[in-house]
């Protein structure tokens, strides 16, 4: 059966997530945050295989460690691929300006409507821009990743270098067909699911 299991990594309290299978324990690591040391430890203290990295966006909170990720288990970053340059870039990141410079290569570019096959799961890539223009959603059985795109109750900045306002309306609308009991894990904060947001979130509720 599938789980996640967060874990709250960096000073600006990004959700990390493990996506795992609870009887092979085999996992990918969504958004690792900047404090590698911890994600690293709880991985490996759950006895997790990770066979994955995938950051839902660029931005140097969400990214930091990724190096660090990569080296200790051995496997690939994936971004979408309008994010490489930003994971890429100190200057665009923003790790260069707010932590210690950090560039990191993806390996693996994600497409729009794309269906990743690990070997313990499925899931569907949704470009959901606005936030950056690369930023995207992870679609699982019955959840969805949505990074800082939609959190509960709100939705992620878009006045950053990169941002669109229009952009983000757009992307709503894309998570807005989502079933309704879809749980969404956002890139901070608590989760929420689809009809708690169509109900209660001013950028999506429904008049």
């Amino acid at each position: 059966m599938l789980k996640v299991k967060k874990i709250i990594s960096g000073p600006l309290e990004v959700n990390c997530y493990i996506v795992y299978d609870d009887q092979t324990l085999k996992s990918a690591i969504i958004d690792p945050g900047e404090d590698g040391a911890k994600i690293i430890k709880e991985v490996k203290a759950a006895g997790f295989s990770p066979e994955m990295l995938i950051n839902t966006h660029g931005h140097y909170d969400h990214m930091l460690s990724d190096n660090e990720i990569k080296k200790e288990f051995a496997v690939p970053l994936a971004v979408y691929k309008d994010e490489a340059e930003m994971v890429a870039n100190p200057n665009i990141n923003a790790s260069a300006l707010f932590s210690a410079a950090q560039s990191a290569k993806a390996d693996i570019l994600f497409l729009d409507g794309q269906e990743v096959k690990l070997s313990f799961t499925v899931f569907k890539v949704i470009h959901t821009p606005g936030h950056t223009a690369g930023g995207m959603s992870l679609l699982f059985d019955g959840f969805v990743i949505t990074g800082d795109t939609l959190f509960a109750g709100t939705i992620g900045r878009t006045d950053f270098p990169g941002s669109s306002y229009e952009d983000m309306t757009r992307s709503l609308e894309k998570l807005k067909k989502l079933p309704p009991s879809t749980v969404v894990y956002p890139g901070h904060g608590s989760q929420t699911t689809i009809a708690n947001e169509l109900r209660h979130n001013p950028y999506l509720k429904n008049d």
